[in-house]
């Protein structure tokens, strides 16, 4: 009798400009999610970053220029659709994601309880995986951020008819059925949030894993005040657009 090949899983971190963290990013995965396979796509970054990811030994998709979070998440779907894998996970390049965390939430996508689960700093106070020891200080949004999480939260909550507690985590993991959806279609700006309202659109099962995330190792986030109130105002006409897209076809198993 024929046997049938081993399941395969891609670990995919978007990354721009993270020299200072990618490589312990990597060894942690490593360490907590031995049998996938990691690949690091490199958002036209300035620094080194590429270049210590190579020599980590690790898959590297190099965009010419810096185009966005969504843009580089999209290449890592695409990347696992295109080469066979049967599961991808993503997280941060900034060492706010424990990979021991990444590996909870992979586990409910292998377990076929869902075909699109992410991890929520909010749907109750996580334990970390037995065994697991996480380092540094539990992760404390800004005061901005924290209102676009509620705003977000809310008007996704009403526009699903689902409820989400942390749409905007990117600690994801997906089956095939989520690869080729996200393959044709994801937002280049809002990819957390838009993600999601299509997902749910399109009849997938999306479920939150409660995880803990820890503060930033390296580098600086973008988001300034100002830059936090603009990103609310232009998610919530993300999500009004949404509500009226026509739906995909369905996707296949």
């Amino acid at each position: 009798m024929e046997q049938s090949r081993p399941l395969r899983t891609l670990v995919f971190i978007p990354a721009w400009n993270e020299e200072a963290s990618i490589e312990g990013v990597i060894a942690d995965v490593r360490t907590h999610l031995p049998e996938a396979d990691i690949l690091v796509v490199d958002d036209g970054s300035s620094d080194s970053t590429a270049e210590r990811a190579r020599a980590a030994g690790v898959l590297v998709a190099s965009l010419p220029f810096n185009q966005g979070l969504g843009s580089a998440l999209q290449t890592g779907y695409l990347w696992a659709l295109r080469e066979g894998y049967d599961f991808c996970a993503h997280l941060d390049s900034d060492g706010q994601h424990p990979a021991a965390e990444v590996a909870r939430v992979l586990a409910e996508v292998q377990a076929d309880r869902a075909d699109l689960a992410l991890g929520s700093r909010y749907a109750h106070q996580a334990e970390p995986l037995p065994g697991a020891e996480l380092q540094g200080e539990d992760y404390q949004a800004t005061w901005t951020r924290q209102i676009g999480i509620n705003v977000f939260r809310l008007l996704l909550t009403l526009a699903t008819r689902q409820r989400f507690t942390d749409t905007t985590s990117s600690m994801r993991a997906a089956n095939r059925r989520v690869m080729r959806l996200f393959s044709e279609s994801y937002s280049p700006d809002f990819a957390e949030i838009e993600s999601l309202q299509l997902a749910v659109r399109e009849g997938l099962r999306v479920e939150e894993v409660p995880v803990r995330m820890l503060e930033r190792t390296g580098g600086a986030s973008f988001l300034t005040p100002l830059r936090s109130t603009f990103f609310i105002f232009k998610g919530l006409v993300v999500i009004l657009v949404g509500m009226f897209k026509p739906r995909h076809a369905k996707a296949e198993q």
